[in-house]
């Protein structure tokens, strides 16, 4: 059975999806004891948003080789040949990504934002996406391929399987797109 994001979502420090970080969530299972809950126990909301209360169950004790893996490190900035390295030997990674900024003018990043937001299908690409800026969203590398001639990077989104490819999302690789290897 798989584990709660949800959980994560709503009790990781600083406000989950509103500021926190992926290190603030293996801070927070660290905490708890190594101890996470099923999804069947702790389900995503239909919008995956953060809840006001955390419902922190018991939770089921990750085995070694599971809290193992939570342990982390920084990658090379920039190196997409590594990470999938990484994720053949390894497995997934653990990204920020420039998926959510509008407040400005800037008409790309508009476009980028519409084209996430709606994803359905295909090979998410938007030439010039910003690779530097506003990294404010987090995603998990699973897995790579090529689909007519294209390579990319297969991810899991947190925002529930109505979203996207039943929640997964295939963005263009070896362009770090907006920012994915920043």
């Amino acid at each position: 059975d798989p584990l709660s994001p949800q959980q994560l979502i709503d009790c990781s420090y600083e406000n989950g999806c509103e500021g926190g970080s992926f290190v603030d969530v293996l801070n927070y299972i660290h905490d708890n004891g190594d101890r996470l809950n099923l999804e069947k126990d702790y389900p995503l909301t239909p919008t995956g948003a953060k809840q006001d209360k955390c419902q922190n169950f018991t939770g089921q004790v990750l085995s070694y080789n599971a809290t193992h893996r939570l342990q982390y490190r920084q990658l090379s900035t920039g190196n997409e040949n590594y990470m999938k390295q990484i994720v053949y030997e390894q497995g997934p990674i653990y990204i920020y990504y420039n998926a959510r900024k509008r407040e400005d003018n800037d008409t790309i990043l508009h476009q980028a934002s519409a084209k996430f937001d709606h994803y359905g299908y295909g090979i998410y690409d938007v030439p010039g996406c910003p690779t530097h800026e506003n990294m404010n969203h987090a995603m998990v590398i699973i897995g790579y391929g090529t689909q007519n001639g294209t390579d990319y990077w297969l991810m899991e989104n947190s925002w529930g399987i109505t979203w996207g490819d039943e929640g997964f999302i295939k963005i263009k690789r070896g362009a770090n797109m907006c920012g994915l290897a920043t």
